[in-house]
């Protein structure tokens, strides 16, 4: 990732004063990120959702860590640790580092645990494009660069949970983006498929898109953990996945200067391996839910949703 030059800290203005000093600017970005915190939410509705058919988790193997790595670009910037993928890929290039890493994975599943050195991170901002200012920290997208080990032991992980929820049917088959053979192109393709439908039954299509704003900061460990038993996962993976998201700490950076360490037990970042499949396993009990419930509205006129990472499009 190549660093970009942000504003100067006066320039940014949060509840419509300017951040004057470090801290100010540290406690806006803070504040902006992590505005989810403690808000309350109504889980009710997933005990319309049935329970998933039960997945067996197997122990990892070192043929998984191979292809995992095998796709990661040496050029990436590491996280706290500060090793990069060429150096990681230089060890695992030896048998017995190989193994232990695939031992080290194999135990955090089993002994419910994921270890703190990997919850240390630092966050970057970028600028989101097309913006007509940025003089906000929403204006910005937080990305959060994680020790480089712990790193290769979620994308190992992300590629199991991807997948058993796509066997077992726990993700809905609308859902496109970073989950393997749901691409944009396939978006495109089955978005077409419907509009060329209604012309040949001498329909018109409506669509309305719109996106979750703060949308991977804000998801609800709480509500994650009730969606991960629905898929009917192992109890230690269940378990983990309650220390994994326990007890993080980030620093932020911004340009040359670095925060102090921030606790920040919500959400999932953005350039975790995890955070696509895990919003994935988020929406899924909400888009069903959604079109049950609309059908059973308006049974004339067909609805339909597609969801991309964090953009939906209603289609009518």
């Amino acid at each position: 990732m190549k660093r970009k030059t942000l504003p100067t800290i006066e320039s940014i203005l949060y509840e419509g004063q300017s951040c004057n000093t470090l801290p100010d600017l540290w406690y806006a970005i803070y504040l902006s990120y992590n505005s989810a915190k403690n808000r309350p939410i109504n889980t009710s509705f997933l005990n319309e959702i049935p329970q998933a058919d039960q997945i067996l988790w197997s122990l990892f193997l070192k043929q998984e860590f191979k292809d995992a790595i095998a796709k990661c670009s040496s050029s990436s910037t590491p996280g706290p640790d500060h090793i990069s993928w060429r150096h990681l890929k230089s060890l695992i290039a030896n048998d017995r580092c190989l193994l232990k890493i695939t031992q080290i994975a194999n135990a955090c599943i089993d002994l419910e645990f994921w270890p703190s050195h990997f919850k240390s991170s630092n966050m970057v901002v970028i600028p989101k494009p097309n913006k007509n200012n940025y003089n906000s920290p929403k204006s910005f997208c937080p990305i959060v660069l994680l020790n480089t080990t712990g790193k290769l032991i979620e994308k190992v992980i992300s590629n199991r949970l991807q997948f058993h929820l796509s066997a077992n049917g726990f993700l809905d088959s609308y859902q496109f983006g970073d989950i393997c053979q749901q691409s944009i192109i396939d978006t495109s393709i089955y978005l077409t498929h419907l509009i060329r439908t209604g012309w040949l039954r001498q329909c018109h299509t409506s669509v309305l898109a719109f996106d979750i704003t703060q949308f991977f900061p804000s998801l609800n460990h709480q509500f994650l953990l009730l969606c991960l038993k629905k898929t009917s996962l192992n109890t230690n993976i269940i378990h983990f996945f309650n220390s994994y998201h326990s007890d993080h700490s980030t620093s932020y950076l911004w340009n040359s200067f670095t925060s102090s360490s921030f606790n920040v037990n919500i959400g999932v970042g953005q350039g975790s391996a995890l955070s696509p499949i895990l919003s994935a396993l988020y929406l899924a009990p909400i888009i069903k839910t959604f079109k049950k419930r609309i059908k059973n509205l308006n049974k004339e006129i067909p609805t339909d949703i597609l969801s991309f990472v964090d953009d939906r499009l209603l289609i009518s």
